[in-house]
């Protein structure tokens, strides 16, 4: 009975799960799994549910490596699959790919809520979409890789600033060339080549540069002007310029071209001014070129000297906290070292080499009340760890207080053999010390001492 009643309940919780749970997906679609560098590919990133979203969706900026993404507009729509009813979004973007071979549009990581079925709460869910793959062709042989573009019409538009008929030497005359292209970025509309003519001296002033986006549409527009200075008289032929696009509608390459021009340039008596007017001219040069230029300090733009400012002070900070610690450790490792047992031999080794019997005494005791203060006596230390020549030494020392002459004092033997001695006996507090931690891991029914008694 218990088990029937288990299964009912398990049963009746799986038909209330897929009864009343919503449906979520995330897919993203493109018109074109190939394109040229420059060519427009429409992406559509749909988010869909089987109830409804209870919050709007914010996809971010979708970053494509190798690419420009424009986002245009979201389309709320529904659609019935396998016989169930979907509700949600379409987010439409256009893809620009900016460099030949394969390109990849990342899944995109999408944050929803949604309620269930007969519910209206909404429940924080996040669902993904798959990679998608673009391969981009390169600019096709034959054609110039600075004067290519791809869009979906191209317009040109000449003009001067003055009458081309009526030109003498020293005039300056702009040519101002217009170009306006539907289905593209700006970025892509290529700089206009101006060629060089013998006779006249061509001064490029800055590009205006825009893109025009609607809800529905791109198109992109590039303005340049450039100073014409005559220098001389006769006629002079500016070649015409041609702008090769290819329609990504008609699949088609097509041609626009600016005709040729003759100008009939009349003399001028007063060829002094020539050399004025071409520094005035390469003055506006410099000064845009000028203002072109980022601003920088210490010859960085200002996010690379505010990235290296703050990590300086960082690295200042973490510096000043080191050298702190540094030196508070070393004060305080120096102060214990200055009344260690180390020390103190130290101490006592230089007195030793001094040959001063007074001076040695005084630091051989100093030097056992730091090595262990319960042992009573050089005496008693050099019977426990010491040998015959240590103790014979010894007794030398002691008889040069009272007749340096007669003793045979040996500084160098004795040197020798109270470092045996010291090294025997710090090799036994070494041994005393592990045989107690073992003895700590240990129950003892009869515990005895191991410390040493004088």
């Amino acid at each position: 009975m218990v088990a029937k009643l288990k299964i009912t309940t398990l049963l009746f919780l799986l038909c209330s799960y897929f009864g009343y749970s919503q449906k979520l997906m995330s897919y993203v679609t493109i018109n074109h799994d190939e394109a040229y560098i420059g060519q427009p590919i429409q992406m559509t990133v749909s988010v869909y549910s089987s109830t409804w979203f209870t919050s709007g969706i914010d996809l971010g900026n979708i970053q494509v490596e190798g690419a420009l993404t424009v986002f245009f507009r979201s389309v709320t729509g529904s659609k019935n699959i396998r016989g169930t009813q979907y509700s949600g979004v379409d987010f439409i973007y256009n893809v620009f790919p900016t460099q030949e071979g394969a390109i990849t549009i990342p899944a995109i990581e999408i944050h929803v809520e949604s309620p269930k079925t007969g519910g209206y709460k909404g429940i924080k869910h996040v669902i993904h979409t798959k990679p998608r793959s673009i391969t981009v062709k390169g600019v096709p042989l034959g054609y110039n890789p600075n004067n290519w573009l791809v869009c979906g019409n191209l317009t040109i538009q000449e003009k001067w600033n003055t009458d081309i008929k009526h030109v003498k030497v020293g005039d300056v005359l702009q040519r101002t060339i217009s170009r306006t292209a539907s289905g593209t970025l700006g970025e892509f509309i290529p700089a206009v080549v101006w060629d060089t003519v013998p006779g006249i001296s061509i001064y490029p002033k800055r590009p205006s540069v825009n893109t025009n986006k609607t809800k529905t549409y791109v198109s992109a527009s590039r303005t340049e002007a450039a100073n014409y200075l005559f220098e001389k008289e006769g006629p002079i032929t500016l070649p015409r310029i041609e702008f090769v696009h290819w329609n990504y509608n008609t699949r088609k390459f097509y041609k626009k071209v600016i005709d040729s021009v003759t100008i009939n340039v009349a003399p001028n008596p007063d060829l002094k001014m020539l050399s004025g007017i071409k520094k005035q001219l390469q003055a506006e040069i410099d000064a845009e070129a000028e203002k072109d230029k980022p601003f920088l300090i210490l010859g960085m733009t200002v996010k690379a000297f505010l990235k290296l400012l703050l990590l300086s002070i960082v690295g200042l900070y973490l510096l000043y906290k080191f050298l702190r610690w540094a030196i508070t450790t070393g004060i305080k490792r120096h102060k214990q070292y200055k009344v260690s047992e180390a020390y103190a031999f130290k101490r006592l080794e230089q007195s030793i080499r001094s040959n001063q019997s007074y001076k040695t005494l005084n630091a051989l005791k100093i030097w056992l009340l730091k090595l262990n203060p319960d042992i009573p006596s050089m005496e008693a230390f050099i019977k426990a760890y010491g040998d015959s020549d240590l103790s014979l030494q010894y007794q030398n020392l002691e008889q040069s207080m009272s007749n340096p002459t007669s003793a045979s004092f040996n500084s160098s033997l004795f040197k020798k053999a109270l470092q045996k001695a010291r090294h025997t006996y710090l090799n036994h507090i070494k041994t005393v010390t592990q045989q107690e931690a073992d003895a700590s891991n240990t129950v003892w029914l009869n515990p005895t001492s191991t410390k040493n008694k004088f």
